[in-house]
């Protein structure tokens, strides 16, 4: 962000590697240079899952991550090709993420100073459609992780907190409302198998509401339909 000119200065670098020989390069030369491992008990970043800390005397620090940050979040390919080089030396070649795969991994962090962020990137300008198109990316790379939930959350704090107007920003919301149907539905399916009766009993919803959701699970070969129940397919 302070390459893009939307900080004045960081007191920390979050550094994104894609192979375990590249973060044992990086870790190693950091402890030579005088760095120290630490140990961050906060929630916020255990949630990150942060793959290595590491903190000069200063107070200078390195979030180092392996191909995903969050536990799942993936370095895509479409976030590899919008990547901006920045500097290259003798035994490495540097990038920065584009604003809008900023603005996504902002979004699904919860530190305090990431709707901030969030406020200067979308200050910035961003290309609204990259950001849906590479969500939509995130969920299918990553099917176990409610990422459009995730995003939203973010999103919402952003939009209540700056009183800003996000362009689709309703269609954020109600595809997170189904991605979130969508998962308890399959959750209540996977603790036992269900009919149409039981689900609709169980998410609230009624039985049409709930039939283009099971239409989406059967035609993506998550559950199957036999003896009048739905169950996972295995």
């Amino acid at each position: 962000m302070s390459y893009f000119d939307l900080k004045a200065a960081n007191k920390d670098i979050d550094v994104l590697l894609t192979n375990e020989t590249e973060i044992k390069q990086l870790t190693q030369a950091l402890l030579q240079t005088g760095y120290q491992r630490q140990i961050d008990k906060n929630p916020i970043y255990l949630k990150m899952k942060t793959r290595d800390i590491i903190e000069n005397e200063d107070g200078f620090r390195w979030d180092i991550f392996i191909h995903k940050v969050c536990g799942g979040l993936t370095f895509s390919e479409g976030m590899k090709k919008r990547s901006v080089p920045f500097e290259k030396f003798n035994n490495i070649n540097t990038f920065l993420l584009s604003p809008e795969d900023l603005f996504i991994f902002k979004a699904v962090t919860s530190r305090p100073r990431d709707r901030e962020d969030m406020f200067s990137l979308f200050s910035h300008g961003l290309d609204t459609n990259v950001i849906k198109n590479e969500l939509q990316d995130q969920a299918k790379l990553d099917e176990s992780k409610a990422w459009l939930s995730y995003f939203f959350v973010g999103l919402d704090e952003l939009v209540t907190k700056f009183h800003i107007i996000f362009p689709d920003f309703d269609m954020y919301r109600l595809l997170a409302e189904d991605e979130m149907i969508e998962r308890i539905i399959l959750d209540l399916i996977q603790q036992k198998p269900k009919s149409l009766d039981d689900l609709e009993s169980k998410v609230k919803i009624d039985k049409e509401g709930i039939k283009p959701f099971i239409k989406k699970l059967i035609d993506t070969d998550k559950i199957i339909f036999s003896n009048g129940k739905y169950s996972i397919k295995k």
